[in-house]
């Protein structure tokens, strides 16, 4: 099975791993091909590991933690810390008052300021991903109140959501995020495309180019030739090119569904130090995340979304992974 639990749920997850156990308790021999470190631990009794097209490792499952897994997938170490953001003075950024939007979610209210990395997190139909399709315009609410620098806006479409600078990266990317027959330098560039048109609507591919390149340098993406297709890239890489894409247009709210969803460790770690400069740099970031590790380490508040309703706020340094999947789940930790 190669990445077996690509865009399945998690109860589609769930029934999947049941499936597999007793195929296994019936004595047949299953290759399981994954690079997310939960599934590895949870399904296998040995693993391989490669990495640049060379074994790196084998041996027994037993045998392996959360570091020396990441070491051998990446041949890189790195540090356990909690993110901690540099907030900017002043005012808050995005306020969002009484929200409501019937059969999504009900009296949302919650501040942003600048440089603030603020979690959202909920089970699958939670209200989560629909409360930020509404702060990007794609969902009108039936009622309440969203201010951007303490003015009042009204996000009917991507377009005003655009207008005043906030940007979305999807949870699904292949679909949503990317044009992915188009090439790298067409997906970075499409959403500030007219910044390089003149009077006449004539494009400076130059300027363009001259800016893609600086992104890409920046982000780190690695691309042999920024005139291939999207669909060339890895997971991480395309995931970067959509960050690419909304960084070009100078936002001041970036609201990330599923950030690092369907990428390789490696590529986590470099999106998640990304984020931390972009906040740090006075970006106010929005996260949108069932990864509690992700949650915690990488926010300064965390807000947990349950049947359309915030259910409560918490600061990831003083709760751990278990304690808050009990929030979530409203299951007693033992």
């Amino acid at each position: 099975m190669d990445e077996p639990t690509t865009a399945l749920t998690k109860k589609e997850v769930e029934a999947l791993f049941k499936i597999i156990k007793d195929l296994q308790a019936q004595g047949i021999s299953i290759l399981f091909v994954s690079h997310k470190l939960d599934e590895v631990f949870e399904i296998s009794e040995r693993f391989t590991i490669f990495r640049n097209g060379e074994n790196v490792q084998s041996g027994d499952t037993s045998e392996l933690d959360s570091d020396k897994f990441t070491f051998y997938m990446t041949g890189r170490q790195f540090e356990k810390k909690h993110f901690e953001p540099k907030l900017k003075e002043g005012n808050p950024i995005l306020e969002v008052k009484n929200l409501t939007l019937h059969n999504e979610f009900e009296d949302i209210s919650f501040e942003l300021r600048r440089g603030e990395v603020l979690a959202i997190t909920g089970l699958l139909g939670s209200g989560r991903t629909e409360l930020a399709l509404a702060l990007f315009g794609q969902k009108r609410p039936t009622s309440g109140q969203i201010l951007i620098d303490g003015k009042p806006v009204r996000l009917g479409s991507v377009q005003d959501a655009m207008a005043h600078r906030i940007g979305y990266v999807p949870e699904d990317r292949l679909t949503e995020g990317l044009f992915l027959n188009q090439s790298i330098v067409s997906n970075i560039s499409i959403a500030h495309i007219r910044k390089f048109a003149n009077k006449f609507g004539l494009i400076n591919f130059d300027e363009r180019s001259k800016e893609v390149d600086e992104l890409i340098r920046k982000l780190k993406i690695k691309v042999s030739d920024a005139k291939n297709p999207a669909s060339t890239l890895s997971g991480g890489n395309q995931q970067r090119i959509v960050l690419a894409k909304w960084l070009a247009t100078e936002l001041d709210i970036l609201i990330l569904n599923g950030p690092t969803v369907g990428v390789d460790i490696g590529s986590k770690h470099d999106i998640h130090e990304i984020l931390h400069e972009l906040a740090n740099n006075g970006l106010a970031i929005i996260i949108i995340s069932d990864d509690l590790p992700e949650v915690i380490t990488n926010s300064n508040r965390v807000l947990i979304m349950r049947e359309g309703v915030i259910k409560g706020e918490f600061d990831p340094s003083e709760i751990t992974e278990a304690e808050l999947a009990a929030k979530v789940t409203e299951v007693a930790v033992n």
